[in-house]
């Protein structure tokens, strides 16, 4: 009787913790990515402070967006304590990031090597994509 109580316990308790991965459970314990757009400048800050403070981050294709008709790269960003949504600006010029469609096929992918600068404008700053080593799909 126990060992049914115990196993229905673990059962709720995995239903109850898949249903917290909706986002980024890491982040959501952050007050400035958990309470903000991913889109937001506050939100784009925290995670570039976070990135540059761990030691070691992965990089997951998301998606390609247009806002006000630029484009940008929203790619997933994890490190040992956090994890978000880094949007990157596509500067015109740019022919590597072409690769990474708004697809099945691309979202997903591990972006080995990825290389991005913080670029200062008149409405402030910008992270901006740099290149690229390779795509694991």
């Amino acid at each position: 009787m126990s060992s049914r109580i115990a196993f229905v316990g673990m059962v709720i308790l995995l239903l109850l913790s898949s249903c917290q991965e909706s986002g980024c459970y890491k982040s959501q314990r952050n007050q400035i990515l958990g309470k903000n757009e991913y889109n937001s400048k506050v939100y784009q800050e925290e995670l570039y402070r976070l990135i540059t403070e761990s030691t070691d981050v992965d990089y997951y294709f998301e998606m390609r967006e247009e806002i006000f008709g630029q484009s940008y790269l929203v790619i997933n960003a994890y490190g040992d304590a956090f994890c978000g949504k880094l949007c990157l600006v596509i500067p015109e010029e740019d022919t590597t990031s072409v690769k990474l469609k708004d697809s099945a096929g691309s979202q997903g992918a591990q972006l080995i090597g990825l290389r991005y600068k913080k670029h200062k404008t008149d409405y402030g700053s910008a992270l901006v994509y740099d290149s690229l080593e390779y795509i694991v799909d």
